[in-house]
């Protein structure tokens, strides 16, 4: 497989999985569906698995995540707590 071909299933992923959060009730179950994927290790799918990784490609996806919806035909959203809960969720895989 190639690495774009890897890194387009891996966005199709994330968009077919992301949960929208709507309160921090919502962010709590992503933290808490995140943490599950851990039960046995390292999720494969995780590209950044350690906590400096993880937080350096949290911190990109912010960057630029508006791209990321506008790119995939998605309404940009405005309210923090879908914008955490989508940047807890894209940090474990976003390069």
């Amino acid at each position: 497989m190639t690495a774009a071909l890897a890194d387009a299933l891996q966005c199709i992923w994330m968009w077919q999985h992301v949960r929208v959060a709507a309160d921090k009730h919502d962010v709590i179950q992503v933290v808490h569906r995140l943490l599950e994927e851990w039960d046995a290790g390292a999720p494969e799918r995780w590209e950044n698995v350690t906590i400096p990784a993880y937080l350096e490609a949290m911190a990109a996806w912010l960057d630029g995540y508006e791209h990321a919806y506008i790119n995939t035909g998605r309404t940009v959203p405005t309210d923090g707590w879908s914008v955490f809960a989508s940047a807890l969720q894209a940090a474990a895989i976003y390069e």
